[in-house]
């Protein structure tokens, strides 16, 4: 058994907040046929099946999807472990783009990328975890363990987890730059008053050669 099959078990036992409905998620083609999926809302069971429909269908239209956008208050903790599985196996980069958040369960994802890039102008933060109720029980703490397990296995550094698992699920810890350096992001728009491009995503490409850092996704 993998560790996330084992983490999954875990949370299967245990009475995890989840989100209400699915997060909404597409593709996104940008100039020089760049696909990308973009994730936004809360985390929800569902969710990785989506995000695998829109892998194959850029895969059958020859086309690859080459980075995971995310802007997430959190969500489903479950899920969470499954998306950040996909994108392991997929070797896909993360992105949290200026002005947008990734929180809670949507901070797994983001840890799971084969590259991590992170705007100063984003806010990426860390917490232990609630039952559906916003309580904190001796299954949640359980469930914040197999958090930072699957945090840890992702190269997340000692400072985040410890951060990760005494930050009440009512708080959260904002990561400065120096934490989302110390476990391989590449920080962006340190300059925020440049000309901004055609769009949000166009601004990632024009400073990002993503075409260099392509690896095969499988269908």
């Amino acid at each position: 058994m993998t560790m996330l099959s084992s983490v999954l078990r875990v949370l299967a036992a245990s009475v995890v907040s989840t989100a209400a409905t699915a997060a909404e998620l597409s593709s996104v083609t940008m100039k020089d046929d760049v696909t990308i999926i973009a994730l936004g809302g809360d985390v929800a069971e569902g969710d990785t099946e989506a995000a695998e429909a829109l892998i194959k269908a850029a895969n059958d239209a020859d086309r690859l999807i080459t980075a995971v956008r995310l802007d997430s208050p959190g969500g489903s903790l479950a899920e969470a472990v499954k998306l950040a599985g996909l994108i392991r196996r997929a070797k896909l980069p993360t992105i949290v783009a200026a002005g947008s958040h990734c929180a809670s369960a949507c901070f797994i994802v983001f840890a799971a990328g084969n590259e991590k890039f992170a705007s100063y102008e984003a806010a990426i933060g860390v917490h232990g975890v609630s039952d559906k109720f916003g309580h904190e029980t001796a299954q949640t703490r359980e469930a914040t363990i197999a958090m930072a397990r699957v945090a840890s296995a992702f190269g997340v550094p000692p400072r985040i987890i410890a951060q990760m698992v005494t930050t009440h699920a009512h708080e959260i810890a904002w990561l400065t730059p120096d934490d989302l350096r110390a476990m391989g992001t590449i920080m962006t728009d340190r300059h925020a008053h440049r000309a901004p491009a055609a769009s949000p995503a166009d601004q990632w490409l024009s400073r990002l050669d993503w075409r260099s850092g392509m690896r095969s996704q499988g269908r």
